[in-house]
């Protein structure tokens, strides 16, 4: 595994190193101290893993993350928990809080590489559902959330017409990618799709859903919430 450490701290970038050597099956670890020369690396070469911090001089972290390539597997390493429910917009693979602890770290590059398969047979990235005589395809990447209307499922976008089906939430949930979540007895919502959290609400933006009480706990292990 190719690995880029990109902290402005070279005492975390390291300790980042000595873990992957201590776990093993790294093939090479490059360090840099700020974004400018993280963009212009991942530009020349491909990493499997990328460990961002958020706190970087010149090119932030946040702003790093926005412009790395397509499918980059990214670990954020911050001292911040902040920005721990919006980095999953981006399908972060964990979010590490410091100071690093090995055990926590572990279980972060243990993910990184269960995901490897996933590159080379990705996951569905669409549903075709079928309402009456019609069959409708679903892309899951606009897909803001589920609504359970009896025993039907309304499916809401952001500007397309919702689409129905005769299916519960129960059943659709084993059908979705992990980035999908049951956060309601009446709803299922796509991770990426969160704003913020305010108190016992969801804001997608252009809608606020509620979160019911049985839901919050598994919604913010998912999210990776720090209390």
């Amino acid at each position: 595994m190719k690995c880029l450490v990109v902290d402005d701290d070279p005492l975390t970038c390291d300790l980042v190193e000595n873990y992957l050597n201590q776990i093993g099956g790294i093939d090479y670890c490059l360090k840099v101290n700020d974004g400018s020369t993280a963009l212009h690396l991942l530009a020349a070469e491909t990493f499997d893993a990328v460990f961002l911090d958020l706190q970087l001089p010149g090119i932030d972290g946040v702003s790093l993350l926005k412009a790395l390539p397509r499918n980059t597997s990214v670990v954020i390493v911050s001292a911040n928990a902040d920005f721990g429910a919006e980095s999953y917009q981006f399908d972060v693979v964990d979010y590490l809080i410091k100071p690093l602890e090995f055990s926590r770290f572990a279980k972060a590059v243990l993910k990184l590489k269960n995901r490897a398969p996933d590159e080379a047979a990705p996951q569905e990235e669409a549903l075709f559902l079928k309402d009456n005589a019609t069959i409708h395809r679903i892309d899951l990447a606009r897909l803001l959330y589920i609504e359970s209307q009896g025993n039907y499922a309304s499916f809401i976008f952001e500007a397309e017409k919702p689409v129905m089906t005769l299916m519960t939430l129960s059943k659709l949930i084993t059908l979705l990618p992990e980035n999908f979540v049951r956060t309601h007895r009446s709803y299922i919502v796509n991770l990426r799709a969160i704003r913020q959290i305010e108190g016992n609400q969801l804001d997608l933006g252009m809608t606020k859903l509620p979160i019911g009480k049985s839901y919050r706990d598994d919604l913010h292990e998912k999210l990776k919430i720090i209390n």
